[in-house]
């Protein structure tokens, strides 16, 4: 698991690291110089000019260092100032004094002609308002440039905390981070000016938060092993047992899709309660699954309650529908559960019009929408949820104590206590009719043999992510559909078979 920082955290780490611990900030400076001059002799470049466009800000005196070692090392360097030099910090001016005593000539204008680079260190993390007016056009100029190009710790034009373009943004084949992963460059826009990103260690480190508690994380392949240990001894009740409440008639694909992905995470027991016209389906798709079906209101009550009572983990609304008898069924789950529940699609667009419901309610719970659902949740619109995603699942999480699971290309996992999770894998392939539903089977597996919630949300994010990104070698990205995905997450944990974990 990795600690991702937004601008203030960042700041913070830097100031203790310099004043706490004593290291000279242009300690700092250096090591990120020699951090991207490193990634840049990787690219074996052609054409031995590189151009290198710095503010007078810090970020900018990272750049000189990174331009004048380049330029020691052989490389033909264009040095360019796109701030003014008696705003520059303290670093930035003995970063300009010092490549001016090797010679350098500082430009206040890109020359016209061809370049191997281009390394961006014009603003770094300190973006808070549109870019306007002389560095949106310097900006707008070496994006048009034809070369290799490198951001230095974050794009420029790319807000840190909520990955925003304010204005325009460098698009950079690669971003040379410090210390950290920025939350800005983890979630688009962002993420799509960053290119790769390469995190280089420049002597701050997890100590440098000093007092302060880490708040975004991102998991990472290790923590696929957290998934809870298969014993020798055991049966299909050790592993628990998962009450899909899904599919309206004639609409079955959702309920054998989440049930068919917590028996492939692991699950011991699925039983599908769904529609009557379903029936038929449901056995022949997934024979391995307990089925109970109703035909009118009236007979839900009791047969749902007794399901309840059944179920170690209980998945709530996909492709139930909204109808009253729909409705009557969230009610009575919400209303009677106690064991975790997951509240998906149509049951969050119930519960859109019933929120009262998500306070009244006495079970941990899990609610996965996606950013349409979460538009009809809070009443905002999908571009500005967008915006801010991790503030918009961090504070519906706090505000009904709620782990929100908020999908998007990057999924935010959001926990009551303010502690965020943005996942990194997966791909565009998921972009599929019932992606939505194995993930919400993939949580349930996980909950059913016994992860705690505030786990098992951000683990079965991944891990669908994982599976999606094992069969893309195979399916490709225009061809990837639900049941691949699945496929794909048992393969991923076959590989822990293999570990013997």
């Amino acid at each position: 698991m990795r600690v991702l920082v937004n601008s203030t955290q960042m700041k913070k780490c830097d100031s203790n690291t310099i004043q706490h611990y004593g290291v000279p900030s242009l300690v700092l400076m250096e090591r990120a110089a020699l951090g991207v001059v490193e990634e840049v002799e990787k690219q074996n470049l052609s054409n031995n000019n590189i151009l290198v466009v710095c503010g007078s800000g810090n970020n900018g005196g990272d750049g000189f260092a990174i331009g004048r070692i380049l330029s020691q090392r052989g490389y033909k360097v264009t040095f360019v100032l796109a701030g003014y030099k008696e705003k520059a910090s303290t670093e930035t001016k003995q970063q300009i004094k010092i490549c001016l005593m090797y010679g350098a000539n500082i430009l206040d204008a890109i020359p016209d002609m061809e370049y191997g680079a281009v390394i961006d260190a014009v603003f770094g993390i300190g973006v808070n308002r549109e870019i306007q007016g002389n560095y949106y056009k310097i900006i707008q100029q070496m994006n048009q440039l034809r070369a290799w190009k490198v951001a230095v710790d974050i794009p420029s034009g790319i807000h840190t905390d909520t990955g925003e373009v304010m204005g325009i943004a460098f698009q950079a084949d690669m971003t040379v981070t410090f210390a950290f992963e920025k939350i800005g460059i983890m979630i688009y826009p962002g993420a799509a000016y960053a290119g790769k990103v390469v995190v280089k260690d420049i002597g701050i480190g997890k100590e440098s938060f000093l007092e302060e508690k880490c708040t975004t994380y991102c998991l990472e392949k290790s923590d696929i092993f957290k998934v809870p240990k298969r014993l020798n001894y055991s049966n299909k009740g050790t592993y628990g047992k998962v009450l899909v409440v899904a599919g309206h008639k004639n609409m079955a694909g959702a309920a054998f899709f989440s049930g068919k992905s917590a028996y492939a995470t692991g699950a011991g027991l699925v039983k599908v309660y769904t529609e009557e016209t379903n029936r038929t389906i449901i056995q022949e798709l997934l024979p391995e699954a307990v089925l109970e079906t109703y035909e009118a209101k009236s007979e839900i009550e009791k047969t749902l309650l007794d399901s309840l009572s059944w179920a170690s983990v209980v998945v709530a609304g996909p492709g139930i529908g909204t109808d009253e008898v729909s409705e009557h069924m969230i009610r009575i789950i919400l209303e009677n559960a106690k064991v975790p529940v997951i509240l998906d699609a149509d049951g969050l667009n119930i519960v859109s019009h019933h929120k009262e419901w998500l306070r009244e309610r006495n079970m941990p719970l899990i609610v996965t929408p996606h950013l349409g659902e979460m538009a009809r949740l809070i009443e905002k619109s999908i571009f500005d949820i967008q915006k801010q995603l991790l503030q918009v699942a961090g504070e519906f999480a706090k505000e009904y104590n709620v782990i929100c699971v908020l999908k998007d290309a990057k999924t935010v996992i959001a926990l009551p206590d303010g502690t965020t999770f943005i996942n990194t894998s997966g791909n565009n392939g998921m972009a599929t009719a019932g992606a939505g539903d194995v993930l919400t089977g993939v949580i349930a597996g996980l909950l059913a043999q016994k992860m705690e919630p505030m786990q098992a949300a951000p683990l079965g994010v991944y891990l669908h992510g994982t599976g999606a990104d094992w069969m893309v070698e195979k399916t490709g990205t225009y061809g990837m559909m639900a049941q691949d995905i699945i496929e794909g997450i048992r393969q991923v944990l076959k590989e822990i078979d293999k570990e013997g974990i």
